[in-house]
């Protein structure tokens, strides 16, 4: 129904520092040098000259608008190059021809993620680019790049880029399947999310970070075929960055049947039945490092005895994504502490509800990701909210008041902030305000809490 079998030959690579396998390998013509591997079928060797190489754009969906200059489009590049000398990528046109290139085509679902990506056209007679790599390697082999907005943060990944990757190469059917993922600027590597990358791939994850560091440093390889750019038809919430505060979009295609058909394609690959047990059980989604509920055992125990049910905690420290999504999608309801694991209640089934707790002074109204997921059309999710109102149940850690920068403002600054009960709506994404009051650990109100809970499960 959705094009799954297109999908599961995707395989990933992406830019962190981990699971790739480092071997040495002899290039014919030049040096030895490290390399990474692909997957089955993908080689790399060394070539005399850079090839030539082409490209062409369309828009990423049927639903996107006919301005071409801010249309969000696909583009495929046959033999794109990336050098080592100046950090960028480079296509190589042929002699005496004159290539149009759409300079100011958007190639990402998100204005501003990628959109410095558009590669240099270099003339065959351009030293500078050409022939000055000593090292010249040709990979073989068909795939997708991509950047992030935010590394290791399960929201963003399934938001910014899962999501709208799946709704763009399986909904529209736009393309040919077997594509490896490529990501590119960012050395975060996947940090507890590579499990769900790795769904989307029938192949290894390679390290892309790896990719280029690991060559030599006069060193040019160019790329058999890659596609860039995704629909932003499903993306629903804009967070912000550098314009205005985050909000949901006023326009979005997105409806529960896309939700649905993503979550049912990432259970078929992690193997999780659709068949549910048919004794209840309640979820309570925690934090480990900050935002912690500091009586979350206390909390767990009272719902269990006052909803006769056995309440499950799961972190994403301590928890695999695909455990996470077994167990949610099955839960009676799910609760918990604003965070991107609460992306991964959009396994709920439809009637389990959500209660989303928020720390003293963050406005639940400000922050509305997941809400507006959860109440898009056809979900059939309840959504509740609890905030906390109280300031003497609110802690931080110096460490973490440290690392949201609060302790180096001027103590009038500090006063400031101290004397608000409620951050106001900020820009993304390093405001040092917003980021001291989510770096707050709650004493939460059990009672208020489960009386909240009591009435979104009736």
């Amino acid at each position: 129904m959705y094009g799954l079998t297109l999908v599961a030959k995707v395989t990933l690579i992406s830019i962190g520092m981990y699971h790739a396998i480092v071997y040495f390998f002899p290039l014919a013509g030049t040096q030895s040098t490290y390399g990474v591997t692909h997957n089955q079928g993908h080689s790399r060797h060394s070539i005399p000259n850079i090839p030539v190489g082409n490209a062409e754009c369309w828009p990423a969906s049927d639903n996107e608008p006919a301005d071409i200059d801010h249309t969000p489009m696909v583009c495929k590049f046959k033999n794109l190059c990336y050098s080592n000398i100046l950090h960028t990528f480079f296509i190589l046109r042929s002699g005496g021809t004159e290539t149009v290139f759409l300079k100011d085509v958007h190639i990402t679902p998100l204005k501003g993620i990628i959109d410095n990506f558009l590669p240099h056209w270099l003339s065959p007679d351009d030293d500078v680019m050409i022939y000055r790599h000593r090292h010249r390697y040709f990979q073989t082999g068909h795939y997708i790049m991509f950047s992030r907005i935010a590394g290791s943060n399960i929201a963003h990944d399934i938001h910014d880029v899962l999501l709208p990757m799946f709704y763009t190469y399986n909904f529209t059917g736009l393309v040919e399947p077997a594509h490896t993922l490529f990501l590119i600027n960012d050395k975060s590597g996947f940090g507890g999310t590579e499990d769900l990358y790795r769904i989307f791939s029938s192949d290894a994850v390679v390290d892309g970070y790896l990719e280029f560091s690991l060559l030599p440093d006069d060193a040019a390889i160019c790329y058999e075929e890659v596609l860039v750019g995704f629909s932003k038809s499903p993306i629903w919430y804009d967070w912000g960055v550098g314009r205005i505060p985050e909000k949901p979009l006023n326009e979005t295609i997105l409806t529960s049947d896309h939700v649905r058909g993503f979550t049912s394609y990432a259970k078929e690959r992690f193997g999780i039945s659709e068949i549910c047990d048919p004794v209840p059980y309640g979820i309570l989604l925690t934090r480990k490092m900050n935002r912690k509920i500091l009586n979350s055992n206390d909390l767990q125990t009272t719902l269990s005895r006052e909803l006769g049910m056995e309440i499950t905690e799961l972190s994403m420290e301590f928890n695999s994504i695909s455990e996470i999504i077994r167990k949610v999608s099955c839960a009676r309801f799910a609760i918990g502490m604003h965070g991107a694991i609460l992306i991964l209640t959009m396994f709920l089934s439809p009637g389990a509800p959500l209660v989303e707790m928020f720390p003293y002074a963050i406005n639940p109204d400000n922050q509305r990701l997941f809400q507006s997921m959860i109440q898009l059309p056809g979900m059939g999710i309840e959504y509740a909210t609890w905030k906390n109102m109280d300031e003497s149940k609110s802690t931080i850690a110096p460490k973490l008041a440290s690392a949201a920068g609060f302790l180096k403002l001027r103590k009038t600054e500090r006063d400031d902030i101290l004397g608000r009960s409620e951050v106001p709506p900020k820009i993304c994404c390093n405001d040092v305000e917003q980021s001291y009051r989510m770096y707050h650990d709650t004493i939460v109100d059990i009672p208020a809490i489960v009386d909240i809970v009591k009435r979104t499960i009736r």
